[in-house]
């Protein structure tokens, strides 16, 4: 009898002819701001990252011997403990930043995000869209059910936008895997550029002209009379000057509103969290061209 173990009944390994291949996860918070002068902070692996430096504001920092090159916003240097043989590809997610103040408050079908617990009770979170069987942590995501108070101190905060649609790779990777000193240097270098998509909207200007305004005044005749006396004394209704304008007149066409979406270099939100897997192969064996 055969006994199925770990994911995809194969004891967790997966197979490939790829002689030794290695996923590489990474995650970490941007903060352009931070004292540290590395451009993020919290960056967490599985072992294999030694630094990732993005842009700073502040001044640049050094970590485990490498200082921060302060790269242009939308860039991030990663460095890795180990050298490689290829780069197979990678891919990248991101989580949201908070956006606003935190309020104790929220409304029907909103989205928050759990900024302190607090005193509110499970039993309140709940009674404001809390999945039943989640328990209530700083961090935590739900759909408000209802609109009002939460009850208790606890505070919840709005998701923002992290900006960000993809990432890419910069140069040839496969040139910058392979430090000539792991000891000194440490080991392989990965660049990639964080991509927003920005709107360019042309000038609007109309093809054709307008009139002149019209002013149109109306004959001035005072309604009554003047009598013999020196000066003389008006008996009547004194007249109304009236009169119009007639507005301008577009001649020709109307000009259309055009404009381009396209793709560029963008920093990503600060607080926004990053988190990417690279794959290489890190063995010196060729298979299949590789």
């Amino acid at each position: 009898m055969s006994v199925a173990r770990g994911l995809g009944q194969n004891g967790g390994h997966y197979y490939s002819n790829i002689t030794q291949p290695v996923k590489i996860d990474l995650n970490f918070i941007v903060d352009s701001t931070n004292g540290n002068g590395l451009g993020i902070r919290s960056l967490k692996s599985n072992g294999y990252v030694r630094n990732v430096f993005m842009h700073t504001s502040a001044t640049p920092g050094s970590n485990n011997g490498a200082l921060n090159p302060n790269p242009a916003a939308g860039y991030a240097l990663i460095q890795f403990n180990n050298n490689f043989n290829k780069y197979l590809g990678g891919f990248s997610g991101f989580v949201s930043p908070t956006t606003g103040g935190t309020s104790g408050s929220v409304t029907n079908h909103n989205v928050y995000i759990i900024a302190s617990v607090g005193s509110t009770t499970l039993a309140q979170w709940q009674a404001k869209g809390l999945p039943a069987g989640i328990t209530p942590a700083a961090g935590v995501s739900f759909v408000a059910t209802a609109t009002g108070s939460l009850g208790g101190s606890g505070t919840v905060i709005a998701a923002g936008v992290s900006g960000i649609s993809s990432v890419e790779v910069v140069g040839d990777p496969n040139l910058s895997i392979s430090n000539s000193s792991i000891a000194q240097n440490g080991g392989a270098y990965l660049l990639v550029q964080f991509l927003g998509q920005v709107v360019t909207m042309n000038s609007y200007t109309p093809a054709g002209t307008n009139s002149a305004p019209a002013l149109t005044m109306n004959s001035y005749t005072p309604a009554g009379t003047n009598d013999a006396s020196s000066p003389p004394i008006f008996t009547g209704t004194p007249a109304v000057l009236t009169g119009s304008v007639a507005a301008p007149t577009f001649t020709g066409t109307p000009a259309t509103l055009t404009g381009t979406v396209s793709m560029a270099v963008t920093a990503p939100a600060n607080g926004s969290v990053v988190g990417m897997s690279a794959f290489f192969d890190a063995s010196s064996v060729t298979i299949d061209g590789l």
